[in-house]
């Protein structure tokens, strides 16, 4: 049932994002569905939204979205490509831009803006005295292949935007305890700026009716899902040395795989060293009406990261109907509730092992397919969006 909207007058809400979805959806695939879930979440609610975002998944400046204004600025990567994420300089320049006296009149009239990135470009906002609601997603350990250097000069350099850029907005949400837990020890954020409000989901997206014979048809009657980008924290290897324990016990199991990255093609040459590539199908970055349909029709779901701010993927296979299984780490492990299984994380015997065990069991896997659609309902966007419409009615902070 969906919950009662907070009973309040409509507001003015702008959300200062790079990451919005319309009309394509590009690599950021959590940052984007977040954005999309919220912004119509809050128009569903009554509230006036309006969008500014990047170039990066639209080529118009003026868009509309389902009647929410859309502006789109341009930043550096519009104009470098891929060269323009140096030092998060896409980040910056689509703060300053964002903010500029000609795009800042398209929001000024906002009564509270929300964005999810750090930029400390804030004078504008502040003249105006808009409350400014930060989001934070999580703390990412880098641990790729770019080196010390990267290590030393990219990352700390966005760790210095962020701390600046939150102590000065000061009203944090974040969405999870285990991201607020970094916020206060990694980046010296009083516990008082921070309130964790989780990421919803869509039930009327994502739901089991997406269920597709076709895919059962040309996978066979066991299939494993992944979705994620292929960064070193996800761990995807994990599952894949998993998945030759998996074979020697249920032959017939497949296993999917979505999404891209800086790992997506040394994990298929993985593959085929263990020889599972005629189990194991690498479909790359697809439309979220195919994923939709991979998440109903999967019997499992696995995300075998060793760190998460939240694991959206996880809430929307489980609104799918489909169990989950993940390391046995907050805030994965706390999210799922019993809505599937956890895993020593890093351990891939024991993955295959817990794969092996719901996929021998159709009786336990039916319960867990019940029991994930339970627990996804605690995450419908209705009951998230009133969340953040009583946050807004007791902001404590202005710049």
């Amino acid at each position: 049932m969906e919950e009662k909207q907070s009973k309040i007058k409509p507001m003015k809400i702008t959300l200062l994002t790079p990451f919005f979805p319309h009309p394509k959806r590009g690599h950021a695939h959590g940052a984007e569905r977040y954005a999309e879930g919220l912004a119509l979440g809050l128009k569903k609610a009554g509230h006036h939204v309006k969008i500014v975002t990047s170039y990066y998944n639209g080529t118009k400046k003026h868009d509309f979205l389902q009647g929410i204004p859309i502006l789109r600025v341009h930043d550096s990567n519009s104009l470098l490509h891929h060269h323009g994420s140096i030092f998060f300089l896409h980040y910056i320049s689509f703060g300053l831009n964002a903010t500029r006296k000609s795009n800042f009149k398209f929001y000024e009239d906002s009564d509270v803006i929300i964005t999810d990135i750090a930029f400390g470009f804030l004078r504008a906002i502040r003249k105006k005295k808009i409350p400014l609601i930060s989001v934070f997603f999580h703390y990412d350990e880098d641990q790729s292949t770019k080196g010390f250097f990267y290590r030393m000069f990219y990352v700390s350099f966005l760790r210095f935007l962020e701390k600046y850029h939150f102590r000065k907005t000061r009203n944090i949400i974040t969405i999870s305890q285990k991201s607020k837990l970094d916020l206060i020890q990694k980046y010296g954020i009083p516990e008082d700026y921070i309130t964790v409000i989780p990421i919803g989901i869509d039930l009327e997206k994502f739901n089991p009716r997406n269920y597709s014979s076709d895919i059962r048809k040309s996978y066979g009657p066991k299939i494993i899902l992944y979705s994620a980008l292929t960064v070193y924290r996800k761990r995807l290897p994990i599952l894949l040395k998993a998945m030759p324990i998996i074979l020697k016990e249920i032959p017939n199991t497949h296993l999917i795989l979505t999404g891209g990255g800086p790992l997506w093609e040394p994990c298929k040459i993985l593959a085929k060293f263990l020889k599972i590539e005629r189990n194991a199908t690498f479909l790359g970055f697809i439309r979220e009406e195919e994923l939709k349909k991979l998440f109903a029709t999967s019997d499992l779901f696995v995300l075998p990261s060793e760190k998460e701010g939240f694991g959206q993927v996880l809430t929307e296979a489980m609104a799918s109907g489909t169990p989950v299984i993940c390391s046995n780490v907050p805030p994965m492990s706390e999210i799922i509730e019993n809505g599937g299984k956890t895993f020593i994380v890093n351990n891939y015997r024991d993955l295959a092992q817990k794969i092996i065990s719901l996929l021998k069991n159709q009786e336990d896997l039916n319960l867990y397919r019940e029991r994930a659609l339970n627990v996804a309902r605690e995450y419908d966007w209705s009951r998230i969006v009133n969340l953040y419409i009583d946050y807004i009615k007791n902001i404590k902070y202005l710049l």
